[in-house]
């Protein structure tokens, strides 16, 4: 079957805009989750403790934008209080010293994690999709999967995530390599 360049340029164009708008979903509804357990513990009068899940460091930035002023940064496994405020997958924290700071909610998980540095094993019964990041869309070509069986590193464990060599992957898939 032959295209046309200009209908294969627009197919592509199609499928880089539907990306986009997967990611922003995504992001949008890590927001919400976070945002419902900050509302929980904001009903207790308490601010929210979070933990940074990520490979080495994140930025903290003076806005909620990837492309603002960065102000300091947060190691993984580190954590930090937030007041509950989320704009446009980023979480405002309250404790970062002097400043009035952000970091975005695709780095951050309401469970402390566990620095785990051994290898795993692939579980489920279908191939795992590798993520950006927590519950965000999936990694592009052949590293974006994990097949049953397969051996992965992993890092970091934060409740249902694993930060691995190949991504984020969640827990369910993975069981620790008894070899």
């Amino acid at each position: 079957m032959y295209y046309k360049p200009e209908v294969i340029h627009e197919l592509a164009e199609e499928k880089k805009r539907s990306n986009r708008v997967t990611a922003a979903l995504l992001a949008m509804l890590i927001a919400v989750v976070i945002f419902a357990a900050v509302s929980i513990s904001r009903a207790s009068g308490e601010d929210l403790r979070c933990w940074v899940l990520c490979k080495t460091y994140v930025h903290l930035r003076m806005r909620p934008d990837k492309d603002s002023t960065e102000v300091g940064r947060l190691d993984c496994g580190e954590s930090f209080l937030t007041d509950g405020e989320t704009r446009n997958g980023w979480i405002h924290v309250i404790d970062a010293g002097d400043c009035d700071c952000w970091v975005y909610s695709g780095y951050v998980v309401t469970e402390q994690p566990e620095a785990v540095f051994d290898n795993y094993i692939c579980v489920a019964n279908r191939q795992v999709a590798c993520r950006r990041w927590v519950d965000g869309p999936r990694i592009d070509g052949r590293l974006g999967w994990l097949k049953n069986g397969n051996a992965v590193s992993v890092f970091w464990i934060a409740g249902d995530w694993a930060l691995t060599s190949r991504g984020y992957i969640r827990t369910e898939w993975l069981e620790a390599d008894p070899g």
